[in-house]
């Protein structure tokens, strides 16, 4: 892994649930964390976890930041966009608040961003071209932290992220309650990661000191959506999902969830592995389904 000088530790921005992974993994590491949430209930609920955190509510009429958690560490963002919108306020509020010069900045995005490229291969330098209200946001936040690192001189490290899946997190109620699913082949390739391995990720893009500022990251499973919930289903012991043509299965779901099933792409995932040395502990779903079936919520 190519590195820069090193981090006086991370900072976790909305450590929610990706974010507990990745908080346990720096403690693997012996990396100094802090996470920020927006409520005392969530400060409260990861003190009990033995996570350090403070409070950081940028929708507030005012936002705090203590130097240090800031000055030369590592700064994971994953604050979602606020629901409504072209712009993230969220994200400018954090940049203008910061006391310190951070080590650098890692802002979880969504390869949602690319559109709808009908199955294509999609690299780092392919034009974006969001097509929901949630990605155009995502692209809004992307511009934002990109013209305050050129500003600054802060690196930044965009990593544009697909599903993601883990403990607590397969679709086993859908399963339970008989949702159908697209029948095989009718939807695009599948993108997605294991949590645990994006955790791995995040630490590998906060150390990177190399030229690139964007990643596609996924496992390299491309399967579709019927071959990946068939496989939570056959973990599980259930009976595998009914199926329904795509055509038919639109016209029954909401616009957010038929956009999630007719948006296609395939992401090139050759800088992630040559550049942040990454190879996922899960390389198919059927290993990342047991693991977490396994492994603690």
């Amino acid at each position: 892994m190519l590195t820069g000088s090193k981090p006086a530790g991370m900072t976790i921005i909305g450590c929610g649930y990706t974010g507990l992974r990745l908080a346990a993994r720096a403690r693997e590491t012996g990396l100094a964390f802090t996470g920020l949430v927006r409520t005392e209930a969530s400060v409260d609920a990861l003190a009990a976890l033995g996570v350090p955190c403070r409070r950081l509510d940028l929708d507030g009429p005012s936002t705090s930041l203590d130097d240090r958690d800031i000055e030369g560490r590592s700064l994971v963002y994953m604050v979602p966009p606020p629901a409504t919108g072209v712009e993230d306020a969220r994200a400018q509020t954090l940049l203008d608040s910061l006391p310190s010069r951070p080590h650098a900045i890692v802002y979880l995005s969504t390869s949602g961003v690319y559109g709808d490229c009908r199955g294509e291969r999609v690299f780092e330098d392919t034009p974006v071209r969001p097509e929901t209200p949630r990605a155009t946001r995502r692209v809004a936040a992307e511009s934002v932290f990109r013209a305050w690192s050129a500003k600054t001189g802060v690196p930044l490290r965009i990593l544009r992220v697909p599903g993601i899946y883990g403990p607590g997190r397969l679709p086993v109620d859908r399963i339970q309650r008989g949702v159908p699913v697209p029948q095989p082949g009718t939807t695009g390739p599948g993108n997605r990661i294991h949590v645990d391995d994006l955790a791995r990720v995040c630490l590998a893009a906060a150390a990177y000191g190399g030229r690139f500022d964007v990643f596609n990251v996924g496992d390299g499973d491309y399967r579709d959506m019927n071959a990946y919930f068939r496989a939570v289903a056959d973990a599980c012991g259930l009976p595998r999902p009914p199926e329904l043509p795509l055509s038919v299965l639109l016209e029954k779901i909401s616009p957010a969830m038929a956009s999630f099933l007719t948006e296609s792409r395939l992401l090139d995932l050759t800088r992630l592995a040559e550049e942040l040395r990454f190879s996922p502990l899960y390389p198919s779903f059927e290993a990342g389904i047991a693991a977490s079936l396994d492994g603690p919520g």
